[in-house]
């Protein structure tokens, strides 16, 4: 790694923590995110439920680096890729995406879709458990997992290469106009044909259809603006199809129905908690 690339992804963090603190004090206007954030830690840092938590998304974390590596040698021996057919269902649907498209949209749109979007997540929990709403809290958590879990397979299985990349020449990688070190940073945690569905879409969608519940109308309508434009920046940018993005708002719908009933019909992890 260089140190251009160096400098992008020490950028990259501190965007992402500039990005959670200002989400933080939208949502909860009366209260310093910094003061939020501290209280959160000193509550739950050393129990054994929050260890579960970072454990597990430090696994899917690690699952992803590991399957983002291999990627190319999985689709290589498996022998096949579905670029091509959908190519030919979808078309030059992607294209009218960025029939309009001029470089401080394509910032603000980049800076969603690398800074905002993995953020976004942590944002609402931290706020919905500091508002005491810790079942919402769970709900998030357990969609994420879910939605991953769930998608992983369709990666490894579905090769479908971005769509800037089919080949026809017709979707542009816009963010290569703003510099292909962004590209070369996001590359370790998203693999060239990790397409299909697009996690970005469904996990911002989850992230709205789970914070309807929440009674901080800050909170339900910035999630929901945000998660719509993320969806957006997707097929502007040119990372995905448009087929993506419908089967990704398939999974929010789903892992946000399955996350509500773990969370309310079975106590999940709370019940392993409690029986030790």
């Amino acid at each position: 790694m260089d140190q251009g690339q160096d400098i992008v992804l020490v950028l990259g963090l501190a965007s992402c923590v500039l990005a959670l603190a200002v989400l933080l004090k939208f949502y909860l206007p009366k209260r310093s995110p910094f003061t939020v954030t501290w209280d959160l830690v000193r509550e739950h840092a050393w129990s054994t439920q929050s260890l579960f938590y970072l454990l597990t998304l430090a696994g899917i974390i690690c699952l992803d680096i590991l399957e983002t590596k291999y990627d190319a040698s999985i689709t290589q021996f498996l022998h096949w890729d579905f670029t091509s057919l959908f190519l030919r269902l979808e078309g030059s649907a992607g294209a009218l995406f960025q029939v309009v498209h001029f470089p401080l949209l394509t910032y603000g749109l980049s800076v969603l879709y690398l800074y905002v979007f993995p953020v976004m997540g942590i944002a609402a929990v931290m706020a919905c458990a500091a508002e005491g709403r810790g079942d919402i809290s769970r709900k998030i958590f357990w969609a994420a997992v879910f939605n991953y879990v769930l998608i992983l397979p369709f990666y490894l299985l579905v090769p479908v290469s971005e769509r800037w990349g089919a080949g026809d020449g017709q979707v542009l990688l816009l963010m290569n106009e703003i510099s292909p070190l962004l590209i070369q940073g996001l590359r370790p945690l998203s693999g060239l044909n990790n397409c299909f569905p697009s996690f970005h879409c469904s996990l911002a969608l989850t992230f709205a259809l789970i914070t309807s519940a929440s009674p901080n109308k800050r909170l339900r309508r910035t999630t929901l603006t945000l998660a719509l434009l993320i969806v957006f920046s997707t097929l502007y940018l040119g990372f995905h199809w448009v087929l993506d993005v419908f089967a990704g708002a398939l999974f929010a719908a789903g892992c946000s129905l399955l996350a509500t009933w773990a969370v309310e019909r079975y106590p999940m992890e709370l019940a392993l908690f409690r029986a030790r």
